[in-house]
């Protein structure tokens, strides 16, 4: 059976680390083991992104670097999954975009899913915009169709995905750029549930479910002790319930049926 690609990079196509933290909960939620490694010496700054000193399990100081790992991930049912997690390379993006693709091809991967998260003028209080792309990269914008302008290494990655025949998503979350200093389960989940959609195997997210809804507890709690921020907040809720009037059609009411499904059955 041949295998999916998901991809994520920390920096800034990782707003409120939510692609980097949905592929942290599939590696926590099944089995996995590094299959690769892109040594950062080539594409990576090191004042950017500085080596860190740790001691091993003998007491030995080791040095980690900022490599870009591929983990082969065991789900307990559906296709294996292959994560390309870590820094956004400073340098040489097309040989490494090359050589990434290399280990995923020689690995049997069949599909490139990239993740991302941008700021944008969305409110904590209602669902976090979601954009899910067949094209590689036009999910950076809100305007898919018209975006020009600076691109990340997730659509650059996808465009050369897409040159080799390789079947390739985007899949992107807007994080509210106010509450944009810390980590946003919120978004995660947002992430996690469209990723739901092209992955077998239900992916556990009740402990999730809990994070957001703290996450989003305590950013209602901070805007309501600053008029400015809580007026803000007012104003781009209205703005997206009026975009969100028109009724829900079939195949979203089916869509969400068929995750309620999926959940229930990872609980069962």
């Amino acid at each position: 059976m041949t295998r999916i690609a998901i991809c994520a990079f920390s920096g800034w196509n990782d707003a409120g680390e939510a692609a980097t933290g949905a592929l942290e909960l599939l590696l926590e939620a099944w089995p996995s083991h590094t299959i690769a490694r892109i040594p950062a010496e080539e594409f990576v700054d090191f004042q950017v992104h500085r080596p860190e000193t740790r001691l091993d399990a003998d007491g030995r100081k080791v040095i980690d670097w900022p490599d870009t790992r591929i983990d082969l991930v065991t789900p307990p049912q559906g296709p294996e999954l292959l994560l390309v997690h870590g820094a956004e390379p400073s340098l040489r993006w097309n040989a490494f975009c090359r050589q990434v693709l290399d280990r995923l091809l020689g690995a049997d991967a069949s599909r490139l899913i990239s993740l991302g998260a941008l700021l944008g003028d969305a409110p904590h209080t209602r669902p976090l915009p979601i954009s899910d792309q067949v094209e590689p990269g036009r999910a950076e914008s809100a305007d898919p169709e018209t975006y020009e302008g600076p691109i990340g290494i997730p659509t650059v990655l996808a465009r050369a995905a897409v040159s080799l025949g390789v079947r390739t998503s985007s899949i992107w979350v807007q994080v509210p750029h106010y509450v944009s200093q810390n980590a946003s389960p919120k978004a995660v989940l947002a992430l996690v549930r469209a990723l739901q959609d092209h992955v077998s195997a239900p992916i556990p997210v009740r402990e999730l479910e809990e994070d957001a809804e703290a996450w989003e507890r305590g950013v209602e709690e901070l805007s309501r002790n600053d008029p400015d921020i809580s007026e803000y907040v007012a104003r781009l809720e209205e703005a997206q319930d009026a975009e969100d009037l028109p009724e829900a059609s079939g195949d979203a009411i089916a869509k969400e049926f068929e995750r309620f499904l999926r959940r229930r059955e990872g609980e069962d």
